[in-house]
């Protein structure tokens, strides 16, 4: 290998790897945005705890006529029942915040601040 050529090698080499190191040649040409067909939300925290519940993007889009009934997640070994009406998911599609209140366990309950988060 003569020296022009051992040269013109590692120049090669180095804009190659630049052009690597900066993403040229990828199959996506945007980044990829976090998914939001679901948000989860923290409740206020009452005897020292709190508890989240999950909502779906679809549930806001298009309510469903009895709403949405689930449990919460498990803190201070309990959980919490959490219902939202139609109307309430309707609000939240509207923009509007709804405060929710969960079902008493364990002698109390807790709030959600629900808003639409896409």
């Amino acid at each position: 290998m003569t020296r022009k050529d051992f040269i013109q090698t590692g120049v090669n080499g180095f804009f190659a790897g630049i052009l690597v190191m900066l993403g040229f040649g990828c199959s996506s040409s945007s980044p990829e945005m976090p998914d939001d067909s679901e948000q989860t939300f923290v409740s206020s925290v009452e005897d020292g705890h709190t508890h989240t519940v999950t909502i779906q993007k679809s549930e806001v889009d298009s309510p469903p006529g009895g709403g949405i009934n689930r449990s919460t997640t498990s803190g201070g070994g309990h959980t919490h029942s959490f219902s939202m009406t139609q109307q309430q998911l309707q609000d939240v599609k509207d923009g509007q915040t709804v405060t929710v209140t969960d079902s008493v366990t364990s002698g109390h309950s807790h709030q959600y601040q629900i808003s639409k988060w896409y």
